[in-house]
């Protein structure tokens, strides 16, 4: 009973093939022509990336007949990519943030005196901190959305001098 349904199933099997090659065949034709009609290059995003990735893993080596939205070495790439990003953490900030009594402190300087970047530095420095960038105090007070030096006061003259009456 088993001899009858073995060439049965391989028959069942290479139909089944065949039927998948026509549609592959089809797919390779259609993408083809697509891609004759988008002039230069295709760039995509992780999300696409990752889906290709997905996919492609299951084929094998057979993607470098199939593939064509990039070249096959770019695929083993980002595949090469995917392994070695799993134990790498990258800071979305970029540089380590600044304490937060730092923070406080620029940003009280900036309110209470309306100084720019450059002179809340030197009033920092006079105040012994000397490891702070212009870029870190712009980065704060923009966070704080705190408008630089001119811009940040638009009061009148004995405002002023109201206001800096101690040190005049």
């Amino acid at each position: 009973m088993a001899k009858i349904f073995h060439p049965l199933l391989a028959l069942i099997a290479s139909a089944t093939d065949r039927e998948l090659a026509k549609y592959v065949e089809y797919l390779k034709a259609e993408n083809k022509i697509l891609r004759a009609r988008i002039p230069g290059q295709i760039h995509t995003t992780a999300g696409e990336r990752q889906t290709l990735i997905k996919l492609g893993k299951g084929i094998g080596r057979a993607i470098e007949e199939l593939i064509t939205i990039v070249t096959p070495t770019t695929f083993f790439r980002w595949l090469r990519d995917e392994k070695g990003s799993k134990s790498k953490t990258k800071n979305p900030k970029g540089g380590q943030r600044k304490p937060r009594e730092l923070r406080e402190l620029v940003i009280e300087i900036a309110k209470t005196t309306g100084f720019g970047y450059t002179r809340i530095i030197g009033e920092l420095r006079k105040l012994g901190i000397n490891n702070i960038s212009r870029q870190t105090v712009r980065n704060i007070l923009k966070e704080e959305e705190i408008q630089p030096g001119p811009d940040r006061t638009s009061d009148l003259w004995t405002e002023f001098l109201n206001r800096h009456g101690e040190t005049l």
